[in-house]
């Protein structure tokens, strides 16, 4: 049996397809609609009605057909054959030659090749109409043919697009892009179609794993890959499908890109020039560039929120992955800078990954911006072991955790500072409280003395006082008391003169009143008093209201003299002699004024 063949079962119903096992391989045959695989053979089995689509796939693959296979593939329709079975056990290989058992070209391919040459001098064949082909059977010549071009797989060099937008999917089609030199514009010169089937793809990513730098295939890294020319029949596109990868020459190719940023820093002067900024005493306006909601967003700011610090965090939110990392990150640290009189540090941070996902914290166009930002800039790329241009020109910490602990030990620095400069002022202050006790205590003593001395001096003044104070005392108050007894003399004399007096007055003034005339006026008063009291009592509201009058008043107790102050709709209570009413306003009327 050929180390890979494609033959009958026994019952005529089903195609055995065996080959040594070859994860590519493995991946093609997946690709038959109705395959399955015989655990005890260790086979792929197709239905043998499908004869056609499994010949057309795997002839191009190195497999060899019985000549059951090919009388089975003619009986179906399916396209001709470069040759056919030359007899028992005779197969048909991939070159499409027929094979005897022996390895010797059967009498068909002999025939062949004989009638392929015109004999010299003989007429041409009678033209007629061109033979046509269906889509199908072009695209599977034309893969034939690429086979045949390319029978062995080859290396290619190329950056990667579109892997991204796919990298979810088992079997990832992306594209391989050759640009010209970054002096001539970048553009791109040529695209080729690739894809990488899920098995592969498991051994590429183990590969890349191990290597000396772990990374991940990403948009924009250059690569070279092992790979095999194929078209895909359905489609008629011609693509690569991808074996293997060099991880060394993408590792180079990233180191090279750096060193080169780097070259174009130094030339300008600017690779120390952000990392020279010196921290601020107390960095409590934080800016911070990172994906909001990410772990790196909420490591920082739990790490920041830790101490208890007064930090005002500002924040701007950016994809930090991607071929849209670089403009955005870009705009972000330019938005900072145009304000940074309101921000004491700027804090760029992202979570783990592989090494190509820092490739855009390599981009020229972010170290220049992270290089000219007047803000001095933490960053925390989530790398342990790589070390990216932004970290090699700004403040380096591995993690965002990191990050926000830099800041947070400036602060503490300040703070701790701060603490020691209280302590030695409070050391100098109590000395300073000890010496002026001291002093205080001992101008105490001498005030406590002198004014012993002084009080002592004015006890024995105001006791000479004393003694030359009571005679002068004694002497002024008798002479009060003679004073006092004159002015009693002359009061009573005055006060008896005044009374004699007031009784004269008062006896002409009772002369002058008649007893008769007092009684007519307050009589006549009395009457007066009377009819005034009759007239209030009827002019009442009681008494008034006792004639049948009602008084009306509004919702909130006004008064109502007017009809139309009130609108229909309107409540109304009206106050009789004996109760109220509550009525509802159905209409008003506005009539003359009554004349008083």
């Amino acid at each position: 049996m050929a180390r890979r063949q494609i033959d009958v079962s026994e019952g005529g119903d089903e195609l055995r397809i065996a080959f040594p096992y070859e994860p590519r391989l493995v991946d093609v045959v997946r690709g038959l609609p109705r395959r399955r695989f015989d655990g005890l053979t260790k086979q792929w089995v197709s239905p043998a009605e499908d004869v056609k689509e499994v010949v057309e796939l795997l002839l191009d693959h190195g497999f060899a057909l019985t000549a059951a296979v090919v009388a089975l593939y003619r009986k179906s329709g399916g396209t001709a054959l470069p040759g056919e079975s030359g007899g028992d056990g005779g197969t048909l290989d991939a070159a499409g030659l027929a094979r005897s058992a022996d390895d010797r070209p059967t009498l068909f391919d002999r025939i062949v090749a004989k009638a392929a040459v015109p004999k010299e001098g003989a007429p041409a064949a009678a033209s007629g109409p061109a033979a046509s082909l269906t889509v199908s059977e072009l695209n599977a010549r034309v893969r034939r043919a690429l086979a045949r071009a390319f029978p062995e797989t080859l290396w290619i060099v190329g950056e990667i697009a579109g892997y991204d937008k796919n990298q979810h999917r088992a079997h990832v089609h992306f594209e391989l892009v050759e640009k010209a030199p970054e002096a001539e514009g970048g553009a791109i010169r040529s695209t080729v179609t690739a894809v990488l089937f899920e098995r592969t793809r498991r051994e590429v990513e183990r590969v890349l794993a191990q290597s000396e730098a772990p990374f991940e295939l990403k948009d924009g890294i250059e690569v070279r890959l092992q790979v095999r020319v194929d078209l895909y029949e359905a489609r008629g596109s011609y693509q690569l499908v991808v074996e293997a990868i060099d991880p060394v020459h993408t590792l180079g190719k990233l180191a090279q890109n750096r060193a080169a940023v780097l070259a174009e820093l130094d030339k300008r002067g600017l690779r120390e020039k952000n990392r020279g900024l010196p921290w601020p005493d107390v960095p409590l306006r934080v800016g911070l560039i990172t994906s909001v909601g990410s772990d790196a967003y909420n490591d920082f700011v739990n790490e920041l929120a830790r101490p208890g610090f007064a930090f005002v965090l500002t924040v701007v939110d950016v994809r930090m992955q991607g071929a849209g990392l670089e403009r955005g990150l870009v705009r972000a640290i330019e938005r900072f800078g145009a304000r940074a009189g309101e921000f004491d540090v700027l804090a760029i941070v992202r979570g783990g990954g592989a090494r190509t996902d820092l490739l855009w914290f390599d981009n020229l166009a972010v170290a220049l911006a992270v290089a000219n930002c007047p803000i001095k800039v933490v960053s925390g790329i989530g790398h342990q072991r790589d070390v990216s241009v932004v970290d090699l020109i700004a403040h380096p910490e591995k993690t965002p955790t990191a990050a926000a602990a830099a800041i947070v030990a400036q602060v503490e620095a300040f703070a701790t500072r701060l603490e020691e400069g209280f302590a030695r002022l409070a050391d100098r202050v109590a000395r300073a409280l000890d010496d002026e006790g001291a002093r205080l205590a001992a101008a105490g003593e001498e005030l406590e003395r002198a004014t012993r001395g002084a009080l002592r001096l004015e006890r024995t003044r105001l006791a000479a006082a004393l003694r030359g104070l009571v005679p002068t005392a004694r002497a002024r108050l008798r002479e009060g008391r003679r004073a006092l007894l004159d002015a009693r003399v002359r009061l009573l004399s005055f006060a008896r003169a005044k009374a004699r007096l007031e009784r004269a007055a008062l006896g002409t003034l009772a002369g002058r009143f008649d007893a008769d005339r007092l009684r007519i006026f307050f009589e006549r008063r009395d009457a007066r008093l009377a009819d005034l009291d009759r007239l209030a009592t009827s002019l009442h509201p009681k008494s008034v209201l006792r004639r049948g009058f009602a008084l009306v008043q509004d919702e909130q107790g006004r008064t109502l003299r007017v009809s139309t102050s009130v609108r229909p709709g309107s409540l109304v209570v009206a106050t009789l002699a004996q109760g109220r009413l509550h009525a509802r306003v159905e209409r008003s009327e506005d009539l003359p004024p009554v004349s008083p």
